[in-house]
Parts: structure tokens; C-alpha cells; sequence
């Protein structure tokens, strides 16, 4: 099995119970907070929940900003045709709320920040129709702007905390072996990669997937320094 970019997929470690928070939710149709640092797994935890619960939805995976762009983004999700860019966000609205009244959807919006009081307004909409749920990932509530008063209670938040130095090294000895990284780079690497990462296995894998190349490397040394940067850099913000 491969991800989005054709590298061999990582393990899924150390979110089993936030993981089945998250598969409840979906079956219940039950709105969910998922919070964690860039790197924290809120998009690997959507991904595995998705392929057990599977509940019809639709997902937009950075956040499109100003309501019209949501509302724009949402009814491409929905197959409304005639509905693009041009069309006033009135229509819109009407059209996305009735399409689901009519086929109840799970709405999927990751990257949330700095939400306004239109767009609270207008999910808070979704968020009360019956069959629907939306399932929110944001660095933090705060970050979420308006839409922190629509999931509110901490019991629909599920927060991703950074893993342990212990967990830290499993996750980096799966993915290593998992990309097949050479033994004698994994050792140098493993516990630079362990405490730059903070716990964000996200950070983690990225390090060890550009470990790989050769840009990294000068005379058998890894170029630790721009690696870090990349990775980064690499990571959705």
C-alpha cells in the first residue's frame, strides 16, 4: 500500500483510542474538534477513521478562507452542477442546504483558522441538520476562530498530543524500516530525528523520507541541518 505520493504508507501507531473516538463520531453522525500541531496525525487519524466508518461526506482539505470559497468548495464536493465561482453566495447556500436535507453528509473541513461570523453561521446551519455532522482539524480551538463557539464542548474535541521519546523512537524504527532507510543512517539519525521532532510523527516520517536523498548526504554525513528545514517546510501548514 502506497500513499498520495507513492511512498510505501507508514503505520498507524499510538492513536488507537482517538481513532476510535473518531469512528464513533462517524457512525453516530456526531460533530468532532480534532486538534494537534502540525505533524500531530490529524489527517492520518481522518484517513483511517474514514476506511472504517466510510460515512458519506464530503472533505476539503485546506481551508478555503472567506465564506464564498468555502461555499464554492463545498458545492463542487456535492456535484452541484451549474454552481461555480460566479454564482452569488445566496445561491449557494440554499442549493448546499438543500442538497443536504436531501443526501445528509459528513462535511470534512481540515486546516481551520481564523473562521468569521458568516461562515460560523452558515455551518452552524449544517452542524443542526438532521443526518449531518462536520468533523473540524485545527492546530487549536483558538485557532478556529468563530467556529470555536460551534464546537465548544470539550467532549467533541479530541486532541492529539505529542507522543513520548519512547513512542517517538518506535514510530522512527517503523518508518525507517518501512522506506527501507540504510541501518548505518538510521542510527545516526534516530535520535536527532527523535528530538527535533517534538513528538510529531508527521515531522518524523518526513525526516526520514528525505534522509533517502542524496542532496542530504555529504561523505557518509547526513546534512541534518537543511533536512530539518524541509521537512518542515513540507509539512501542510
Amino acid at each position: 500500500m502506497a500513499d498520495q505520493a507513492g511512498e510505501p504508507s507508514m503505520p498507524f501507531l499510538f492513536r488507537r483510542r482517538e481513532l476510535q473516538s473518531l469512528v464513533s463520531a462517524l457512525r453516530a453522525c456526531q460533530s468532532r474538534l480534532i486538534t494537534g500541531a502540525d505533524g500531530a496525525g490529524k489527517s492520518r487519524l481522518i484517513d483511517e477513521a474514514l476506511s472504517l466508518a466510510d460515512p458519506p461526506n464530503v472533505r476539503i482539505r485546506f481551508w478555503p478562507g472567506a465564506l464564498h470559497s468555502l461555499l464554492v468548495a463545498l458545492a463542487e464536493g456535492l456535484n452541484l452542477s451549474g454552481l461555480g465561482k460566479k454564482a452569488a453566495s445566496a445561491r449557494l447556500k440554499v442549493a448546499i442546504l438543500e442538497r443536504l436535507r436531501q443526501e445528509p453528509r459528513c462535511i470534512i473541513i481540515e486546516r481551520v483558522r481564523g473562521a468569521e461570523p458568516r461562515t460560523y453561521r452558515f455551518l452552524q446551519e449544517i452542524y443542526h441538520l438532521g443526518g449531518c455532522s462536520l468533523v473540524l482539524a485545527a492546530r487549536s480551538r483558538a485557532e478556529t476562530g468563530y467556529l470555536g463557539r460551534l464546537l465548544w464542548d470539550p467532549r467533541e474535541e479530541i486532541p492529539l498530543r505529542p507522543f513520548s521519546r519512547h513512542e517517538a523512537r518506535k514510530v522512527f524504527d517503523a518508518a525507517a524500516e518501512r522506506i527501507c532507510l540504510e541501518a548505518e543512517i538510521s542510527a545516526l539519525l534516530r535520535e536527532r530525528v527523535v528530538a527535533a521532532s517534538q513528538g510529531l510523527p508527521g515531522q518524523i516520517v518526513a525526516m526520514c523520507r528525505l534522509a533517502r536523498r542524496p542532496e542530504y548526504r555529504s561523505s557518509g554525513r547526513i546534512l541534518f541541518a537543511p533536512l530539518r528545514i524541509d521537512a518542515l517546510l513540507s509539512i501542510p501548514q
